[in-house]
């Protein structure tokens, strides 16, 4: 038997004695686990319930209130920027950066809103955060493979938006504008909340336009402007004083520009998403201190929808128009159990179903020397589905009053349903048909099934009140997208699908130690994390397709990471607050042989600063800082070659006040990139010169 199916079936015994506990060890004192887990609650996204933060084993951050009441970007992700191990990315689609974790791309981080995904089954880039940024009452991140949580897709870590909660008042306001100079964008928004007896709301809506962006050199990046707007709302009514039944809605609208700033093959690029929408509808059932031994019961189904229509100019004499649409459907059952003073149990069900269809249009008009290349291509891929079905369970099992145990093992199962990809096309290459390709291809794959076990434990020592040593063990997959087992995608390069492709894995191993007691905060965590079975694309033939080289998708690559993060921060008589959020990391990256450190992500990054916390205002002067990397093209598929990002620092300045009679009102304003340093963090687009940004925010 090999080690990996002795780990499967450890895990599988694990999983069956897990899920069945319930019986074996309720006890007479059921009430001290639950006791242990509500205390001081902080984050429920590292656990799937509520938790004090030093009790969590992973490597864990939050965005709180505190940091976004003087919120003046234009995207969720930006919010991210300052974490340890977080970087963003663009594909040059203005208010749609992505986020990366431990150097993971954007494709194996999986991104929530209030413990549900975000899908995105077509994309190289990965989901993008099509999310009211005005919304939002926290973001929680979790950092490193966190499958066992919550399936497919958390390879790199979670990010999950968690969404306003009501107000305790009948009526509450809350509103605000503020203007960015980085893409002359302005921004509005009002959220309304209130408590009526057992009935609870939160309304909000937002509107954004944004023009072109301004680079270093203070030239305007044409292309490069959007416009955004979305509603948002939740309502419930206590049906009892611990049964709450709710709806949670979700609109949000885009539409945008692309280019880039990148040389060379793309320079031509332009782009246009005329439709970039999603909406999703949710219900949602919760239930608390049922009886001696059921804590918490948790029920929730939804339905989601994104609609995306792209038309583009990748190169000089190829017009792009593509129209994606992906439905899903989904619900989560979870039960949290009070087994003794000892043993605290969080089980449940995962389900959902994304159904996929995508049409394009490719019309080429070439002109090379001594060719010219003419005709079409058309791909139509519909009926594409996939099922995924999971039971996991997360057990916490207190050794001491100091150490605790967290293991966690889920068993994952997905179905994929093959539609129908028909390739057609007409290319003349000096008014003579192209040889070497049919005029009609039609496709038409077997369904694949794909199954995994994964598990992780960890263990947290707390022998001090404000601070936790913390120890941890777990998997990260994810399973093949619908456009990388099956779909044609023929846009200036065209990518077949290839169904035989494995899930990939990945293995974490963390130390870490946590402190915090309201003036010193410390967080220092060292990591290594082992990848296998990447799915990358890889050339598949050289030319044929209007001169342009094919693609396949293959499990090709490995990858390793480690190093260490550390987050600091100290208070000085409740007034001064310097900082420092610094990641130190390497990624090697391995394809069919060939290796190297020069992933495109920098040997160190991060941010430092002081804040001054004033009776009048607030001040905050910071940098932003990383190393010079390299990103290198191993196996020849990327577009753009091999990428080298010069190291910056980049000297940042934000103050704000409060003013009124109640302190109702916020003014807030600051002054980025001072110095107007020239850098780029991503292959495709530079980062904004100096900009300004201004803003005011009413609370009543």
């Amino acid at each position: 038997m090999s080690s990996s199916q002795k780990l499967n079936k450890s895990l599988l015994a694990t999983a069956v004695s897990v899920l069945f506990t319930p019986v074996a060890f309720a006890a007479d004192n059921q009430t001290s686990g639950l006791e242990r887990i509500k205390s001081d609650t902080v984050v429920i996204t590292a656990s799937r319930t509520s938790q004090e933060l030093l009790d969590t084993n992973s490597s864990i951050s939050v965005v709180d209130t505190k940091e976004l009441k003087n919120f003046a970007n234009d995207s969720v992700p930006e919010l991210l920027r300052s974490e340890t191990g977080v970087r963003l990315t663009s594909d040059g689609t203005p208010g749609t950066k992505r986020v990366t974790i431990r150097g993971e791309s954007a494709l194996r981080t999986l991104l929530m809103v209030d413990g549900q995904r975000i899908d995105e089954q077509k994309t190289k880039s990965g989901a993008p955060m099509l999310i009211n940024p005005y919304f939002i009452d926290r973001i929680e991140v979790v950092k490193g493979p966190a499958s066992v949580l919550y399936g497919s897709d958390a390879m790199g870590g979670i990010v999950n938006v968690i969404t306003k909660q009501a107000s305790e008042d009948p009526f509450k306001f809350e509103g605000g504008a503020n203007f960015l100079s980085s893409n002359n964008s302005f921004s509005e928004y009002v959220n309304l909340s209130g408590t009526l007896d057992r009935f609870k709301y939160v309304v909000g809506a937002f509107n954004t336009n944004a023009g072109d962006i301004v680079l270093s050199d203070r030239e305007h990046l044409d292309n490069t402007s959007y416009d955004a707007h979305g509603f948002n709302g939740d309502f419930s009514y206590d049906i009892l004083d611990n049964l709450t039944l709710g709806y949670r809605g979700e609109y949000y609208d885009s539409n945008a520009e692309t280019s880039t700033t990148v040389k060379g093959a793309y320079s031509n690029f332009r782009g246009e998403i005329p439709k970039w929408d999603r909406q999703k509808h949710s219900l949602y059932l919760k239930a608390t201190d049922i009886n001696d031994v059921i804590a918490a019961f948790d029920a929730s189904v939804y339905y989601q929808k994104t609609t995306k229509d792209f038309i583009s100019t990748p190169y000089r004499g190829i017009l792009v128009d593509v129209a994606n649409e992906q439905e899903s459907v989904g619900g989560n059952l979870q039960l949290e159990l009070s087994l003794s003073d000892t043993f605290y149990l969080v089980t449940g069900y995962d389900g959902r179903l994304e159904k996929m269809s995508s049409y394009s249009d490719t019309n080429l008009n070439m002109i090379h020397p001594g060719v010219s290349v003419t005709g079409y291509m058309i791909t139509d891929d519909q009926g594409y589905k996939q099922e995924s079905h999971a039971l996991y369970a997360m057990l916490s099992t207190y050794l001491t009053d100091e150490l605790t145990l967290n293991t966690g093992v889920r068993y994952n199962y997905i179905d994929n349903k093959a539609g129908s990809s028909v390739l057609r096309m007409s290319i003349l290459e000096n008014g003579k048909p192209s040889g070497g390709m049919p005029p009609v291809m039609k496709f038409n794959y077997d369904d694949e099934s794909h199954s995994k076990l994964v598990g992780s434990a960890g263990l947290v020592y707390r022998p001090f009140e404000n601070g936790a040593f913390r120890i941890n063990w777990s998997q990260g997959f994810r399973a093949p997208t619908l456009q990388e087992l099956y779909l044609v995608t023929a846009t200036a390069e065209t990518q077949f699908g290839n169904p035989k492709l494995k899930p990939e894995e990945s293995n974490n191993f963390e130390v870490g130690f946590r402190w915090d007691d309201g003036q010193l905060f410390a967080d220092y965590a060292l990591f290594y994390t082992l990848t296998d079975n990447y799915i990358e694309t890889k050339r598949k033939t050289n030319g044929g397709m209007g001169g342009r080289p094919t693609y396949t998708y293959q499990n090709i690559a490995e990858a390793k990471s480690y190093g260490a993060e550390l987050s600091l921060s100290y208070l000085i008589d409740n007034t001064y607050e310097p900082y420092l959020n610094l990641t130190q990391m390497i990624r090697e990256y391995e394809i069919e042989g060939k290796s190297t450190k020069n992933t495109g992500t920098p040997r160190f990054f991060g941010n430092a600063g002081l804040r001054f916390h004033g009776d009048m205002f607030e001040l905050d002067g910071y940098l932003n800082f990383a190393t010079q990397t390299k990103d290198d093209d191993l196996n020849g598929s990327n577009y753009f070659g091999n990428m080298k990002y010069d190291g910056y620092v980049t000297a940042n300045l934000s103050v704000s006040t409060k003013v009124g009679p109640e302190d109702q009102f916020t003014l807030y304003g600051s002054i980025e990139n001072i110095f107007d340093e020239q850098y780029q963090t991503n292959q495709l687009i530079e980062e904004p010169g100096r900009f300004i940004s201004i803003g005011f925010k009413a609370d009543i």
